[in-house]
């Protein structure tokens, strides 16, 4: 069993008998929803919500002329999900390269998140 769990101020990561600690940031706590979720396609905006419990942050628009400034929102959420994602894969790879590779691998970024493990299954992480 692997961990990556939230205490206090840092994420203790523990994966095939190497344990390390980051200190906290947003791009953990997606992390850690995706890894929660193995093979799940969230939207980077629902990712958003979903992290920071707000379930509703990503629902297209109801009223007419507002489809620009929507797609705007999904794209200010698209680059920022994957530019905190990215941070945390390089400091994870900082401490641990081969499972740095693994979640590079396997964590997608973009519009649709998720982590989508290889032919040798996801990883089970506990909290």
């Amino acid at each position: 069993m692997s961990v990556f769990r939230l205490e206090g101020e840092y994420w203790t990561v523990e994966y095939q008998g190497v344990v390390f600690r980051l200190r906290d940031g947003k791009g953990l706590h997606y992390l850690a929803y995706l890894l929660r979720h193995p093979g799940e396609v969230v939207g980077a905006a629902e990712l958003i919500g979903r992290v920071s419990g707000v379930e509703d942050c990503a629902s297209e628009p109801s009223e007419p002329g507002t489809q620009p400034r929507f797609d705007a929102q999904i794209e200010r959420a698209r680059s920022a999900v994957s530019k905190r994602i990215k941070s945390a894969l390089l400091r994870i790879q900082d401490h641990h390269p081969e499972l740095g590779l693994h979640l590079a691998r396997c964590i997608k970024t973009g519009r649709m998140c998720g982590y989508l493990p290889d032919a040798t299954g996801p990883i089970t992480w506990s909290e």
